[in-house]
């Protein structure tokens, strides 16, 4: 393995190591459930797009309709989507995210924020610095990798 691969490699593990400790800690300060990231995926995608039908919802996720059934009946069942009938085609229905899961999500991003600024405030100039330069960089490496999703 190259080297270049080896450090493309510490960079990709590391951000997914915040990620998952940031998520963690967030979910313990604030009690919240400990919820799939596919089952966060389809909040936030109903929360941005709220009275899509189950198929128009596995295609902006680019999910299998089976695998999105499967994540909506879990979270219907915990109380955080709710499926009505549309009133001008009542064979389809309609999702949205509930009030019970708004709640959720925004406890989240906030304590998301308070976990953060405790942590950055831990950190010594010279890291918050380098991490601060970095983003511009991890920002464009993230728009290079979506861009590969659509190829």
């Amino acid at each position: 393995m190259s080297s270049t691969t080896e450090q493309a490699l510490a960079v990709a593990d590391a951000v997914r190591a915040v990620n998952r400790a940031t998520v963690a800690a967030t979910r313990a300060q604030q009690g919240l459930p400990a919820l799939p990231e596919a089952q966060v995926a389809v909040l936030h995608t109903l929360r941005a797009h709220p009275s899509v039908t189950p198929a128009e919802l596995a295609q902006r996720l680019d999910l299998a309709r089976p695998t999105v059934s499967n994540l909506l009946r879990d979270l219907e069942a915990a109380g955080l989507v709710a499926r009505e009938r549309s009133a001008s085609d009542r064979r389809s229905v309609l999702l949205t995210i509930t009030e019970r899961a708004r709640q959720v999500q925004d406890a989240f991003h906030r304590g998301r924020a308070e976990v953060l600024s405790s942590v950055w405030a831990e950190l010594d100039q010279s890291d918050r610095s380098a991490l601060t330069a970095a983003t511009p960089a991890l920002r464009r490496l993230a728009d290079l990798l979506r861009m590969g999703d659509d190829a």
